[in-house]
């Protein structure tokens, strides 16, 4: 009898073998070109409604106050350095404020050794008495509360207005399908809106036909083709006006069936004592405290599992600026020599280095997560640090080879126009690959 065999290249797909798992991970960049707002949009959305729940309440502006008092601490020091400024950060030192302002012993303990019990000197706590000790402590996560549910309704605005038929939108599910073809795609979407299931309605997104969240099936699930939103999403409410488990409203013009917040209370308590507002969304500080319930709890568990089942890992519009995410990856990436190929999609300004020259925040996250020095990245078949903007006007890619890192700097969607280079890439193909078919 002959004898034969097959011979596949490595790193390639065939017909008869099982698609390899793409794992992708979207932040608030993947969104902006379909019309959500970016980070400093919701900046700027903050302040005015905290504007107004103060001409409302009456008490101090927390959010502003102690916004302008972390971007002077900011400045006092060496600012090409320092973290980035906005809002998520306002509100995780809110958390902590009103941690401080409650009295002990539940309170801070630190507060004792530093200042002896006093509280913060820049702001005015008009509403705190010997009859309510809690006064400060309850409007500031009062305001907390009312900013996350304004968010929450904002983004379900943004999400009902968004134009399917936009070219934006077109490339976006042009770019999501190419990849549906080529692997088993597992989603994990960090924005509240609907553009990842305005592309993919199919999804599945951990919540049933009768729209209740089903853990035990996030946990057995073998099988990928699904969208998480790990911080929550527009179609997320609480199942009544007094709270209960989070839901699925798949109607977003129902406004009046969504309930976002509790009004400030009750609050949960979480690590060290501190109160948290129960909201439908994730959003500032303390993230790991505030993944502590359903669904956020099983779908960062299902996260860490995902992260070492995938061949390959595809980042779009994401800043490296949550820890949570960042020690997934670095755990999964750092504990190997069997390095995945992963592929981030981002947008070049007119001033964006080459990594070997950039030393900003996302820089700094991106090659500390998946240890990946700068001074590693190329253009293929080329000798020099390539310029960014360049290589968006050409489409092509920084990649460290050494690391299989890859960068595009031409936006979310457009990568859509090198789903040739970047789906063999992805699959294990070489560096080759990703240079324009032109040059």
């Amino acid at each position: 009898m002959e004898r034969f065999s097959l011979v596949f290249k490595p790193g390639y797909d065939s017909a008869m073998t099982a698609k390899k798992k793409l794992l992708v991970i979207l932040g608030s960049g993947s969104a902006m070109p379909v019309g959500m707002p970016s980070v400093q949009d919701l900046d700027r959305c903050m302040k005015a409604w905290s504007e107004e729940w103060t001409s409302r309440i009456r008490p101090p502006n927390f959010f502003t106050a102690l916004w302008n008092s972390i971007a002077a601490y900011y400045q006092s020091g060496n600012v090409s350095n320092a973290p980035v400024m906005n809002f998520e950060k306002v509100f995780g030192e809110m958390i902590a404020l009103a941690h401080w302002m409650e009295p002990a012993p539940w309170g801070d303990t630190l507060r004792a050794t530093a200042c002896a019990g006093m509280k913060p000197p820049s702001i005015q706590f008009p509403m705190l008495t010997e009859s309510d000790r809690y006064g400060a402590t309850v409007p500031i996560i009062d305001q907390l509360s009312n900013l996350l549910a304004r968010l929450a309704k904002y983004m379900r605005l943004k999400s009902r207005n968004l134009a399917a038929s936009s070219e934006p939108a077109r490339q976006y599910k042009l770019l999501l399908d190419g990849l549906r073809e080529r692997f088993e795609v597992g989603m994990y979407n960090l924005n509240y809106d609907v553009s990842a299931l305005a592309a993919w309605p199919d999804a599945y997104t951990g919540f049933g036909k009768t729209c209740q969240f089903e853990p035990a099936n996030v946990h057995r699930r073998k099988e990928w083709g699904f969208i998480y939103h790990l911080h929550g999403s527009v179609h997320h409410s609480f199942e009544h006006q007094h709270g209960g488990p989070i839901c699925w409203r798949n109607d977003l013009t129902k406004e009046e069936t969504f309930f976002d917040d509790l009004d400030g209370r009750p609050t949960e308590k979480r690590s060290e004592g501190k109160a948290f507002p129960q909201t439908t969304l994730i959003a500032g500080g303390y993230k790991l405290d505030q993944l502590l319930v359903e669904p956020f709890q099983s779908l960062h568990a299902a996260l860490v599992r995902h992260v070492y089942q995938a061949d390959a890992i595809l980042i779009g519009g994401y800043g490296f600026g949550d820890i949570h995410i960042n020690r997934v990856l670095q755990n999964r990436y750092g504990s190997t020599t069997m390095r995945l190929p992963i592929m981030i999609l981002d947008f070049a300004h007119s001033k964006t280095d080459p990594m070997m020259f950039r030393a900003d925040a996302w820089s700094r996250g991106l090659s500390n997560t998946l240890t990946a020095p700068g001074d590693f990245f190329l253009e293929p078949a080329h000798p020099s640090p390539p310029y960014p903007p360049d290589l968006a006007l050409r489409k092509s890619f920084e990649v460290s080879k050494q690391h299989r890192v890859a960068l595009w700097y031409g936006g979310f969607t457009a990568a859509a126009s090198r789903l040739d280079g970047i789906l063999p890439w992805l699959a294990g193909g070489p560096d080759e690959l990703l240079i324009p078919p032109s040059t």
